[in-house]
């Protein structure tokens, strides 16, 4: 080789020495560069590391420490220095927790999970720490596992309080879900937030039901009472307190139920609205208990009126004395009254019972009602004839306080007395005609108002009426009412007078002389029959009151054993002769006797006013005031 070559050879060599220094050159400073940023991404991950609040441990595949953050110091206690190459299992609280995990997390085989799971670790000082911790595998660029990364979060306090919030919400729910009564809570707009389940069992509502439908609470409420819950909503948004309400529901299966509404204002400690609170109780047994209650001291106090009545009836009979304590009479005209009286006695038939005064007619009706199904009530009595007309009907209807000027306080009238009894109403030929229509309406439906009173009042009352007048003149002449003369007659009973049942004086005789001997002292053994023939041939106008009277008198009088007659008695040719009639009733005869023959013509040529020769107007009046009617 020449020396050029050589010195080109050396040159080349030169050159190319020089281009490798340039890459080794470029290639170390890419290197430091690289060892340079490695340094600083180290430095971030240990920053980042270390500012994890979670505790950190990063373990190899043997489950040993390799590296831990400052969380784990404050968390557990203990120092990097005290874990570094030591297990996991430094952590644990249990060797079976230990194991457990290392079968899930650090078998290679596992599936990969990065959900955080519950655990409980043990501190330096022994203390349990319950943690919620997330693991998962770290791998090389080939995908290799080289290690494992675990967060624990201690968690002890959130789950003390989440026990805590369990604990609560166990007793609220068993509070609040197991109350018998139907509770909500609805915020201030408006919506259900709660509604506990006895809802269904007092609505037939599911809660859901009432979630789902806006106002439907308002919608079973019974029509009649949605003013009393419109008037409680409004209320309640202007101004917050306690309020309470009843009204009516309606379920589901149609049932009217009562409610018994609390609603109570839900204010925070800082004074913030969050709504109602409410209650409501089903109160249905409640009110119905109530009802009878009411409904018993209603009747309680119609007793207790009517007992008072019947009291103040029952003293003003006792302070009458009674013609007799049995009916006495063996005549045939007797023994009919009283086969009568047994007829009807068992039926609630109005009766009417006539005769002359003094017969005895209180007495018959006594009777009736002694034998009837109504007996072991008092018989209830009022004289029509006996009061003014301004007072009978207070007496027989009763009265409000304040109806009329003395009216200081209510009063039964005697109808309410007799309830479920008999009675009897005296001289009913004497009662008012104003009356007589209130008469026939009880009679006919068995109500009537007591005066000052729009109540009406049913009674049931059986009624025996008496009377010495001609009903049926009374009738004709518009003195009482036609159609309250049909109700009263439907079973007629005469009482016969005295001068009919001569017979049976001698036994009215020795009643008489008994009592009144017993209760002047005296001892009367003798009635001659000179005075019984005597006392048989008067014709007693004044029938048994008045040989009651006679009798009274002759004890009076009477000074020894045997009875001495004090009074003189009219023979009986001094009775009216028989034959005649009253100037009314012959005008009447005569006057329809005309009307006959004229064919009831009563005014014109020919006619009945032009042979009486009065006016025609005149006639009219004269035929309505003697009942007289064309057939």
């Amino acid at each position: 080789m020449g020396i050029p070559s050589a010195v080109c050879l050396f040159s080349r060599v030169i050159h190319m020495s020089d281009e490798r220094e340039k890459r080794l050159r470029k290639k170390i400073s890419k290197l430091k560069k690289e060892i340079a940023e490695q340094g600083r991404i180290s430095a971030f991950f240990q920053a980042i590391f270390n500012a994890i609040p979670d505790a950190a441990v990063i373990t190899d595949t043997d489950r040993r420490i390799i590296m831990v953050n400052d969380g784990v110091e404050k968390i557990f206690g203990f120092t990097r220095e005290e874990v570094i190459g030591q297990k996991t299992e430094k952590f644990y609280a249990g060797s079976e927790d230990y194991e457990e995990q290392g079968r899930l997390r650090y078998n290679p085989d596992a599936e990969e999970n990065v959900k955080p799971y519950k655990i409980e670790y043990r501190k330096k000082n022994n203390q349990v720490v319950f943690s919620e911790t997330i693991g998962r595998p770290v791998r090389d660029e080939n995908g290799v596992i080289i290690g494992y990364l675990g967060l624990i979060r201690d968690v002890s306090e959130l789950e003390a309080n989440r026990k805590k919030l369990e604990a609560a919400d166990l007793n609220y729910r068993t509070v609040a879900e197991f109350t018998y009564d139907w509770e909500y809570w609805v915020d201030p707009e408006g919506v259900y937030r709660f509604i506990s389940p006895s809802c269904e069992r007092i609505t037939g509502y599911q809660p859901a039901e009432f979630m789902a439908t806006d106002g439907m609470i308002r919608e079973i409420i019974v029509p009649e009472d949605r003013q009393i819950w419109d008037k409680h909503y409004d209320e309640s948004d202007k101004e917050l307190k306690l309020r309470e309400i009843r009204f009516r529901i309606k379920r589901k299966d149609g049932e009217i139920r009562w409610i018994e509404h609390a609603c109570r204002p839900v204010i925070t400690g800082s004074n913030k609205f969050l709504g109602f609170r409410v209650s409501n109780r089903d109160i249905s047994e409640r009110k119905k208990a109530e009802q009878e209650l009411q409904n018993a001291l209603d009747e309680i106090r119609s007793l207790k009126e009517q007992l008072e009545a019947e009291s103040y009836y029952l003293r003003e009979e006792i302070n009458l004395e009674h013609n007799f304590k049995n009916i006495i009479g063996n005549s045939n005209a007797i023994q009919y009254v009283l086969f009568k009286v047994e007829q009807v006695a068992a039926a609630d038939t109005t009766v009417l019972i006539l005769g002359e005064t003094g017969t005895g007619k209180e007495l018959i009706a006594r009777a009736i009602h002694d034998t009837s199904l109504r007996r072991d009530r008092p018989l209830v009595k009022i004289d029509c004839g006996a009061l003014p007309p301004n007072l009978i009907e207070s007496e027989l209807f009763g009265h409000e306080k304040g109806a009329f000027t003395g009216a200081h306080a209510k009063r039964a009238g005697r109808f309410e007395a007799a309830e479920g009894s008999t009675i009897f109403l005296d001289e009913i030929g004497e009662l008012p005609h104003e009356l007589q229509s209130k008469l026939l309406r009880v009679l006919q439906d068995g109500e009537f108002e007591r005066i000052g009173s729009s109540r009406t009042i049913k009674v049931d009352v059986r009624v025996i009426a008496a009377t010495n007048r001609n009903l049926e003149e009374d009738v004709r002449e518009g003195r009482f009412r036609r159609d309250l003369w049909y109700r009263l007659n439907v079973f007629p009973l005469t009482v016969p007078p005295l001068r009919d049942r001569t017979e049976d004086i001698p036994l009215l005789v020795n009643h008489f002389v008994e009592r009144f001997a017993r209760k002047q002292g005296k001892n009367i053994s003798t009635i001659p029959s000179a005075i019984i023939k005597r006392l048989q041939q008067y014709s007693w106008p004044g029938n048994i009151r008045e040989l009651e009277n006679v009798i009274e008198r002759a004890v009076v009088n009477t000074t020894n054993s045997k009875l001495h007659l004090a009074d003189c008695l009219s023979s009986p040719q001094e009775k009216m002769p028989q034959g005649f009639v009253t100037l009314k009733a012959m005008e009447r005869s005569y006057i329809v006797r005309v009307l006959e023959k004229v064919n009831w013509k009563i005014s014109g040529r020919n006619s009945a006013a032009e042979i009486l020769d009065i006016d025609r107007s005149t006639l009219r009046a004269r035929m309505k005031k003697l009942g007289i009617q064309k057939p």
